[in-house]
């Protein structure tokens, strides 16, 4: 019965739901005036506790929570909207200075025993940063970490069919993960098993890693290739060109 009101106010049946049709659109549209004097001291104020709350919150709660987690974890940990989502026999060490976020998640595979998930100084971690670990995950200082990046030292499963219903990843599958310091790893790349990338590489958007990165390179693609080198180009060979 309701729909079939709705549909004849939609349709504008009769001058009466025309009226009703009108009235539920200016209704929609509706808009309280705001002023600046008024509107814009609440916009502050409003932020001002909403950050209040967010800071007592991951002071008070969520980052000594998750500092009690992990192995070690050194200064200045900051972990922004709630903690890290942790499943699994999993060891983790933090450095100094890092950043992370509440919609990551570390995981420890069921085969490993005691994995280790090594993470360095100044480094930070984006939004749904996702990171599985079946034997050692080691990411070094200063590494940039994009949003929806995902890191495995393991498939996930067997690769046989029949071995899949039955249990899950085969302990000879598990490939340690290394990614040196001052990475880049851009949004939505994935880094496979047995992956090592050097120091100053940079991983390209949406990139899926299946081999090393050497230093100072940039890889991009599915599978990354190599792009370009990075390194700097040396004083003096700038002043023998010139």
């Amino acid at each position: 019965m309701i729909q079939g009101l709705i549909r004849k106010v939609k349709r504008r049946e009769t001058p009466f739901f025309d009226r009703l049709y009108r009235l539920a659109k200016r209704v929609r549209t509706f808009e309280v005036p705001a002023p600046r004097v008024i509107f814009l001291p609440v916009w502050y104020a409003h932020h001002a506790i909403r950050n209040g709350v967010r800071w007592f919150t991951r002071s008070f709660y969520y980052q000594p929570m998750f500092r009690a987690r992990c192995e070690k974890v050194g200064r200045n940990l900051r972990v922004d909207l709630g903690a890290p989502y942790v499943y699994g026999d999993i060891r983790i060490r933090i450095g100094d200075d890092c950043t992370m976020n509440a919609i990551s998640s570390f995981v420890a595979t069921s085969v490993g025993r005691s994995p280790v998930l090594e993470i360095g100084n100044k480094t930070y971690l984006g939004h749904k940063v996702s990171i599985s670990v079946g034997s050692r995950v080691t990411i070094g200082n200063h590494v940039l970490i994009a949003n929806d990046v995902f890191i495995a030292d393991n498939p996930g499963h067997p690769m046989d069919a029949m071995k899949r219903r039955v249990q899950g990843v085969e302990p000879d599958q598990i490939r340690p993960v290394t990614i040196g310091d001052d990475v880049w790893i851009g949004h939505g790349s994935k880094i496979m098993p047995g992956v090592t990338i050097g120091e100053g590489a940079v991983v390209g958007a949406g990139s899926i890693v299946t081999r090393d990165v050497p230093p100072y390179t940039l890889v991009a693609g599915a599978p990354a290739k190599p792009v370009r080198d990075l390194r700097p180009i040396p004083v003096s060979a700038v002043g023998a060109v010139a």
